[in-house]
């Protein structure tokens, strides 16, 4: 007989250790890697929503109002009471994925009630209705029914200007709308991030943490009146 060559059993066990060991070092830094890819799709989904309302906006003269539920049409009319919602992504032209961040979950979108009401305030009593929209856009009263506050709680923005817009990726800790329109109970104890998730007059934004129970994973992109009009619809507004 024929001696064919082969692994002894104790190399096998020596090499599943090693591997072993390899997979266990690597699971970290994969786990970051989703993460970080998580993070930046939800930056790119955002970008992409607020360059859709800047492009309304230079259209209709006005902001649009949330979504009532996650079908994506936005409502006719907002109030203070209704201006949080879902991303309203079919009035805006963008599909669905987009209105979601890169954990799948709904972002949610809140605008100034007053900017949305633009067109009746402004357009109908004008005869022209190819008015330059940054000259009723940007004539619009300044509100002060939203507010986006940093980290130390003082504001992000400062008269004469004022926030249009907020959008917020919830992260997992919850927070964020399910397809029912029900908000998904948040786990965090952090103060900060159950503001957000009441969805209020007071936003806050500060450096996402993944630590602990007390975590504050949102993810908040804003703009005021005239940084929208400047940065994203390219006309900004003259003062």
């Amino acid at each position: 007989m024929r001696k064919l060559p082969a692994f002894a059993l104790i190399e096998i066990a020596i090499a599943l250790c090693v591997l072993g060991v390899i997979g266990y070092m690597t699971m970290p830094l994969l786990g970051k890697v989703q993460q970080w890819q998580r993070v930046r799709t939800t930056s790119a989904h955002q970008e992409k929503i607020i360059e859709a309302l800047a492009g309304y906006v230079l259209a209709n003269k006005r902001l649009p109002c949330p979504a009532a539920n996650s079908n994506g049409q936005a409502q006719t009319v907002c109030t203070n009471d209704t201006k949080a919602g879902f991303v309203p992504y079919q009035t805006l032209g963008i599909d669905a994925k987009t209105a979601k961040d890169g954990n799948h979950h709904w972002m949610t979108y809140v605008v100034q009630p007053n900017l949305t009401a633009a067109r009746i305030n402004w357009i109908q009593p004008m005869s022209d209705l190819r008015v330059d929209p940054k000259t009723i856009f940007c004539k619009v009263p300044a509100e002060e029914t939203l507010k986006v506050l940093n980290e130390q709680h003082q504001r992000c923005v400062e008269a004469p200007d004022f926030v249009a817009i907020v959008l917020i990726a919830h992260g997992m800790s919850g927070g964020y709308a399910l397809e029912s329109g029900a908000i998904q109970p948040t786990v965090s104890l952090d103060a900060d991030k159950i503001m957000n998730v009441v969805r209020g007059d007071q936003y806050i934004t500060k450096a996402p943490q993944y630590r602990d129970a007390s975590v504050f994973d949102d993810t908040v992109l804003f703009a005021s009146r005239n940084n929208l009009m400047a940065q994203w619809a390219k006309v900004p507004c003259q003062h």
